[in-house]
Order: structure tokens, then C-alpha cells, then sequence
């Protein structure tokens, strides 16, 4: 039982780390990347990375990082926001918190 409150309390140490902040980064444009059935890619980043690589047409527009504390830092475009995308950064936002509410809530209830 000491080893599963330990590894429990493990998880909960490396998962603050990803519960301090959320970050939600919105970007516009296309991008057109090429991947093979030998190497699919799988992850957002890698897309991203392989668009730039290539000279793809892609823009953060919209950036929100708010800190456990509650400080929350924004960047958006001094020209306003187009309303779809004002409500996809939005809606991200309050998914990323909402999954942050349920994960402490399950680490609560391990800890506790």
C-alpha cells in the first residue's frame, strides 16, 4: 500500500508541473504536410514544426497563459479578432480548464 500512496504521489509531483499554467496558442492559416505510412505524423507539434520548416502560411493570432495563482498574461492582434476565432480560443480555454478542474480532482482524491 506505501508503494501505491509513493507512486501515487509521484504522478501528482509530475503533473503539477502541467497544472501551474495553461496555455492556449491559436493559430490561422493552412498548411499542407506531406507524411508517409512508414512515418505518419501524429502530434499538432510536428505538423507545426514540418509547416515552418516549409515556409507554410501560418499565424499564432491569439495567445492565453494563466498562471495556478489566477494571473492570466494575453496576446491578441491590435486589429481585433475574427469572431470564429475568438470563440474557438475561447472554447479551448474553457476546455483547458475544465480538464485541469477534473484532473485535480482526481489527484485530490488518490491524495486524500
Amino acid at each position: 500500500m506505501a508503494q501505491g500512496i509513493a507512486a501515487a504521489l509521484d504522478s501528482l509531483k509530475g503533473a503539477v508541473g502541467d497544472l501551474s499554467s495553461l496555455e492556449v496558442h491559436t493559430y490561422v492559416g493552412e498548411i499542407t504536410v506531406k507524411s508517409s505510412k512508414d512515418a505518419p505524423l501524429t502530434r499538432f507539434e510536428d505538423f507545426l514544426e514540418q509547416a515552418s520548416n516549409a515556409g507554410g502560411d501560418l499565424k499564432l493570432k491569439v495567445v492565453t497563459k494563466m498562471n495556478f495563482d489566477g494571473d492570466t498574461i494575453n496576446l491578441v492582434p491590435a486589429d481585433g479578432l475574427e469572431g470564429h476565432v475568438k470563440e474557438m480560443h475561447e472554447s479551448s480555454v474553457r476546455a483547458g480548464i475544465e480538464a485541469r478542474k477534473g484532473l485535480i480532482e482526481l489527484f485530490k482524491g488518490i491524495v486524500l
